[in-house]
């Protein structure tokens, strides 16, 4: 049973997936979701996922949605090494923290600024998501000063989860000129072998 992922393209979320996906070298059919037709609305779609929301993975007869258990479904179930999600207590616990900030923090700054002003979202505070925006980045600045990776020696589903959203905080009209760390991380992440674009 070929393995589908409920995606679209501009969402910084799928993109998570799709970037583990391709580190991970598995196959797997992109199911295309027009947001603005409110195909996430449907009742087919509300029978993958009741909250009506991108990303969904359908796989081995499951289907899981939110794009941080999805990742670590792909990585506890497909990653033989267990690099991207080690297993070793400390390590997860840390990698966790770095999901729930960027399920948390990440989420209602960086993406709130971007959906802003990328597809006119309502009822954002632009203001608000732009200041506490760099408070997110200061964060992830100080604490890759020291490190080459969020957690440990090599990269996670960590860096996954926080990668898109500041990759792309441009589209949020968020500069990264004061985050020499964070810039630095981002071309080591990009340099990462089966790196994807966001388009790919």
């Amino acid at each position: 049973m070929t393995m589908k992922l409920y995606n679209t393209v501009i969402s910084g979320n799928c993109y998570k997936i799709r970037l583990l996906l391709s580190f991970l070298n598995l196959d797997y059919e992109k199911v295309s979701i027009n947001l603005g037709d409110q195909e996430q609305k449907t009742e087919h779609f509300l029978k993958l996922n009741p909250l009506g929301q991108i990303p969904v993975l359908e796989d081995q007869g499951r289907h899981i949605h939110d794009s941080q258990a999805i990742l670590c479904y792909l990585a506890r179930t497909y990653d033989a090494h267990q690099l991207w999600f080690p297993q070793e207590t400390i390590a997860m616990t840390h990698v966790l923290e770095w999901l729930f900030f960027a399920n948390q923090r990440i989420a209602s700054t960086l993406s709130a600024a971007r959906a802003f002003h990328l597809i006119k979202k309502p009822n954002i505070d632009i203001e608000n998501a732009t200041a506490m925006s760099h408070v997110s980045l200061a964060v992830v600045n100080q604490h890759l000063k020291t490190r080459n990776w969020l957690v440990g020696e090599s990269a996670t589903i960590a860096d996954i989860a926080c990668y898109p959203y500041i990759a792309l905080a441009h589209q949020g009209k968020i500069e990264l000129d004061l985050y020499p760390d964070v810039q630095a991380w981002l071309t080591r992440f990009q340099q990462l072998p089966r790196f994807i674009e966001l388009d790919e």
